[in-house]
């Protein structure tokens, strides 16, 4: 569940429900979540009335340290330094194009660096949640981890990421807890680290194994909502919190699922338009909605 990114001249260990934010490229395998913007940089949200604390606290991001690694002595050969003449393959990315060169030695083996462009990472679990203790649903703002600023509109981003952790739902009486359907100026794009997420709970099977077949949100899932696209809880989740009292608190810790949101319209790639694992009727999963408001009187 963990991975090593070495950047440059720097080891970075991340767990599962760690954040990594690279400056550069990294020459490891994994499969992940990645947002990429084109400019400006990420930084902490204004805080506004939450005062001081709350949200992510700059002091949990954390800075690897320095790494050297020697291409070897063959003198005193190991396995770890035959692995380190190989030749390497050394990826760089400019302008929307992959390049690559190969090298007969480590490319992390410069022993002086200076600078103050540092990768990072950040243990979600340290998120500092805010949320209603009255009634209502607040906006998902309120979960931002990251914003990157510059959207096309004023108030908006160009990027934002936000996290949904494990939180207690206070008292809230006469609210309907998941997101309540809407059309948003941003596109939304959502994962699912692990669990479930409390809006997109569809069918069971296996015993409480959600299908995702069934229009559940899957750990490793994504959905996309692009900017002004209708959408909202799933038919299981609506009907199974309009009957919640909500006079209660409760802790949420099903699962773990983020969002990337952007002023900016998303391209879907080819690959994941043709992929095998798409869900082609997602959007059965509002299938059973009907109209709860009573007829006005005539």
């Amino acid at each position: 569940r963990g991975v090593v990114f070495t950047v440059n001249l720097i080891h970075n260990d991340t767990e599962e429900e760690e954040e990594c934010h690279l400056a550069c490229g990294n020459n490891n395998f994994a499969r992940g979540y990645i947002l990429e913007i084109f400019r400006g940089h990420f930084q902490l949200p204004e805080l506004g009335p939450i005062g001081s604390n709350g949200l992510a606290n700059a002091r949990d991001f954390l800075h690897p340290t320095a790494y050297y690694e020697s291409s070897g002595d063959k003198t005193n050969t190991t396995d770890r330094d035959d692995r380190r003449r190989l030749p390497y393959t050394i990826v760089n990315k400019f302008g929307q194009k992959l390049f690559e060169r190969t090298s007969p030695h480590t490319p992390y083996d410069v022993v002086a660096w200076h600078g103050n462009y540092l990768p990072y990472k950040y243990d979600l679990r340290r998120f500092c949640a805010i949320n209603s203790v009255t009634y209502d649903h607040p906006d998902p703002s309120i979960y931002t981890v990251l914003t990157a600023r510059g959207g096309d509109e004023e108030g908006t981003a160009l990027a934002d990421f936000v996290v949904f952790p494990p939180r207690v739902m206070a008292t809230d009486e006469n609210t309907f807890r998941p997101p309540w359907f809407h059309r948003n100026v941003m596109t939304e794009f959502m994962g699912l680290i692990h669990g479930e997420y409390d809006a997109k709970k569809g069918k069971k099977s296996d015993g409480d194994a959600t299908d995702a077949s069934g229009g559940g949100f899957v750990p490793g899932g994504a959905s996309l909502h692009p900017i002004m696209t209708p959408h909202g809880p799933d038919a299981e989740s609506y009907f199974a919190n309009v009957e919640n009292s909500c006079d209660g608190p409760v802790k949420f810790e099903g699962g773990l699922a983020f969002m990337f949101e952007s002023s900016a319209m998303c391209r879907v790639s080819r690959y994941a338009l043709e992929c095998e694992h798409r869900e082609v009727d997602y959007a059965s999963c509002w299938d059973g909605l009907v109209g709860s408001f009573p007829r006005p009187h005539t």
